[in-house]
Order: structure tokens, then sequence, then C-alpha cells
């Protein structure tokens, strides 16, 4: 082979691997949406969001005949099925982390439009950026109706298969969704001033945009507002030690409930003063010595929590688990609760967090071990609004220094 054909032959390889170089990241690579607007005029102003009508033809069939009434579906409230009505008219709203959620008609999970619909993924399309619709994942599978709107990159959302992605919203939207987000969820979705969809159209691709409908009376909106609940129990008072928790933000001030949470408010504080032993799971190395010193908060949610997630050396965990502890009364009614987090009832180890909200859905289900002062609280909120990539770990980590127990 001559020098010159050599190089014509390595010129043409190079040219063929760039061609199919491109035709993988094309295939890889997610269109724009092209399908008709899903418009949400609410009662705090409108939302739209244009369809993957293409790419997900099943996921956004079903959402359009709901929302245009040409699908049956059933009502949970008066338990009938309902022909030729259109399904999200008049259905109230609810802030979730990082987005908010709607197509619920009786509330906690129960008014779906009907049974499940199959997943459908859109090869290469994932909760990379604020904005995208979704039919949300419930107990597992798809609902029919329950639909998000994300506000932030969540890799969490991909991570926990939280929806399937059929639609992308505007950036006017999201910031409404945002709104709407903070202001439910502020008050943990328990408020007497529902926010809720007063009409949900779909606008073919080259139609103008309808005029904004008018709001809906209170008294129509499913389900029905939720206000603060009156407590059954006072919610005790902390009486053990203060735990100060030194962080590259500030101080944040919790007093323990030893009294009601001795398991874990033991364990916290053995872990902060290096009294606990603790052995790596994956090393099998046994350690004693201040736990928490140099560990990072580094799981922000806005209106949710800030949370320490890490653990030293690289350990998946810290090696021991105990349950649960709860109490009558003593619930997640406010912000500035400390707790410990876990992977079930039975799972509770070193990771705690703090509320930036009232959080009942927490409730029975996590140790509240203490209650940071007002001035920890306010911090904890900074903390939750710190810029965060997808993962919800700030860009610049916020250290805890140390934790010192005063008794």
């Amino acid at each position: 082979m001559t020098r010159f054909t050599f190089l014509a032959c390595l010129l043409l390889s190079m040219s063929t691997l760039a061609c199919v170089a491109q035709k993988r990241s094309a295939a890889t690579r997610t269109a724009e949406p092209t399908g008709p607007l899903a418009v949400f005029d609410t009662t705090a102003g409108r939302i739209t969001c244009r369809l993957y009508a293409k790419q997900a033809p099943k996921t956004a069939a079903n959402f359009i005949a709901l929302a245009q009434g040409t699908k049956d579906w059933h009502d949970a409230l008066n338990t009938t099925d309902v022909h030729g009505k259109p399904f999200y008219d008049g259905t109230a709203l609810a802030g979730i982390t990082d987005g908010i959620r709607g197509g619920d008609r009786l509330g906690g999970g129960e008014g779906p439009a009907g049974p499940p619909i199959a997943r459908e993924t859109i090869p290469g399309l994932t909760f990379d950026r604020p904005g995208r619709l979704a039919m949300a994942t419930h107990q597992g599978e798809i609902s029919s109706s329950f639909f998000l709107i994300t506000l932030h990159a969540d890799d969490e959302f991909d991570k926990n298969k939280r929806g399937a992605i059929f639609g992308q919203c505007d950036d006017a939207g999201v910031a409404l969704a945002a709104n709407i987000s903070h202001t439910l969820m502020q008050v943990g979705n328990r408020t007497t001033h529902a926010i809720a969809i007063n009409k949900l159209r779909i606008v073919q691709p080259g139609e103008p945009l309808p005029p904004v409908a008018e709001d809906i009376a209170l008294s129509s909106i499913v389900p029905q507002p939720v206000p603060p609940a009156t407590a059954t129990l006072p919610s005790p008072d902390p009486t053990g030690p203060t735990a100060v928790i030194d962080t590259t933000m500030g101080s944040l001030t919790c007093k323990l409930f030893s009294r009601e949470a001795p398991v874990a408010t033991t364990t916290f504080i053995e872990l902060a003063e290096g009294k606990r032993a603790w052995t790596n799971p994956a090393t099998h190395v046994t350690t004693q010595r201040p736990f928490y010193n140099g560990l990072h908060i580094n799981r922000v949610l806005p209106d949710f929590m800030v949370q320490q997630q890490d653990y030293p050396g690289n350990a998946p965990d810290a090696g021991f688990a105990y349950s649960i502890e709860t109490v009558p009364g003593l619930e997640f009614d406010r912000p500035g609760r400390l707790a410990m987090a876990n992977d079930g009832p039975d799972k509770n180890d070193s990771s705690f967090f703090i509320t930036d909200a009232p959080a009942h859905t927490l409730d029975n289900r996590f140790t509240i071990f203490g209650q940071c002062d007002a001035a920890s609280t306010k911090l904890a909120g900074e903390m939750a609004r710190v810029p965060r990539n997808a993962h919800n770990r700030p860009v610049i980590p916020i250290t805890i220094r140390d934790v010192t127990i005063q008794r």
C-alpha cells in the first residue's frame, strides 16, 4: 500500500467514524416537543406546556382525552363513571418537593381517573431541566391522571422513577409553578385557600391561545381545601441538651427531645462526641472519633429540608440500624424539626435532616429528636436555597466543622 493510499483510507475511516458518531448522537438526543400546547389556567395564573405527542403518543393521548372529556373516567367522590366531561377542570393543585402535582379529584392519592397506565419512556429524555410535565408514579405505577411539573433539574425523579415525561413547560410557567409550590409547601398543603385549575385546554400548533378562563368558585374545587389541623395533643417541648452544629454557613442550634426519642438522641450525642464506635461496612474498620466533623450538608431541597447524607471514609452507611420513635403530638407541623433519616422504619442510622417547612407526609415515618431555634431555622432555609446541581448537592459544599453538645 502506497503512502497516499494509506492516508486516503485513514481519512475515509475517520470520516466514517465521525458520521457514525453523529448518527448515534442524533439518535440519543431527544428532540424538542412539537405537539399541542396544554394550557393550564389556574387560580394563580397560566401555565403552558408543549407536549411530546410524537415521542410519547399514548401518554399524551391519555392526558389530552381526559383534558377534553373524550375519555370516560371514574368519579371517586360520587362513585360514578363520568362520560363527556373534562377531568381536570376544577381540580386542586398540591406542592411537592421540586414541583407541583395535580389530577387527584379526591385527595390522598385516592381520586385518579381510572386504573394505572403503561409507562412510556422516551429515550434520552430525563428530568435534567425545570419544567418537565410528567404523569406521576403512584404506588409504583404510572397514574392515569396524576401529573407533575418540575421546578429544577432533579436526578432523584429519574432515580426513583417518579414519573413518565410527556411535555415541557415554558419558563414563565415554571416560575408560576414555583410560586404555587412555595405557597402550598410553606403551609404543608394545609390551607383554606386552594389553588386550582380553572380550565385545562389543548391548543393545536398554529392555533391562537384562548382567553384566560375565569376563576372557579371555591365551593366547586375538588378536593376541597384542607385547613390546618387542630392538634388533639399539644406538641411537647424539648427538654434535653442543646446541639450546636457549626457549619461553614453558620451554626445551627437545636434543643433535643431526649425524653421522647431516647435512642435517636443518645445515638446522635455519642456519635457527635466520639463516644460511640462505628464500623464501616465496606472496609470493616472500626473507628471511634467525633463522627460528624468534616461531613457535609449535602442534600438541599427548598420548602422541604436540608440533610447531612454522607459518611466518613465513603462508607455506604454507619454500619448499624435502629427503629423509629414516634410520640403522639410530636409532628412535622413546623420548620426547624431535627430528625433522623432512614431507609425504612427499622433502618435509622446517623444521617439527620432539618425541615424547611411543615411536612406532615413525614409524620410517623421519621424520628424527630430536636427542634432548632428561630435563627437556626432561618439559616436552614438559606442552606436549602443555595445553588445546587441535579443531585441536589450544593455547588459550594456546606461542611460541618463540629457538633458540640451543651448540657
